[in-house]
């Protein structure tokens, strides 16, 4: 079962994702802050990391942190168009970068296609 890791403090938006995910048979762990996903996955890599910054208290630390995964896991980045480090976006290695609003529907769709063909 393919497994996919979520990041956001919005934890409606977040639980929200994840019961979809999961009604669609995708194996899900959630997490509030990026340092807690990538301590939460140890040494299990997971097929795609989809982190909501727009209410992160240090977008630039996590864009950061997470730039330094993308050449082992695909990260996928969901932003909201005011963000401050969008420029910190570009040329970091993410896969794909989203920006709210978001359909969860479709999101969860693009997600399925991205881990059937991993």
């Amino acid at each position: 079962m393919a497994q996919v890791i979520l990041v956001g403090k919005d934890w409606q938006a977040r639980a929200l994702l994840r019961a979809q995910l999961i009604e669609e048979g995708v194996e899900v762990e959630a997490y509030m802050t990026t340092a807690e996903a990538l301590e939460g996955m140890g040494d299990l890599l997971p097929e795609l990391l989809v982190a909501d910054l727009t209410e992160s208290e240090d977008p630039s630390g996590e864009i950061e942190e997470l730039g330094k995964w993308t050449r082992q896991i695909p990260v996928w980045i969901v932003a909201g168009r005011n963000l401050i480090a969008g420029e910190a976006l570009r040329g970091r290695g993410f896969e794909m970068i989203l920006y709210r609003p978001i359909d969860v529907g479709e999101l969860v769709e693009q997600i399925k296609r991205r881990i059937e063909g991993t």
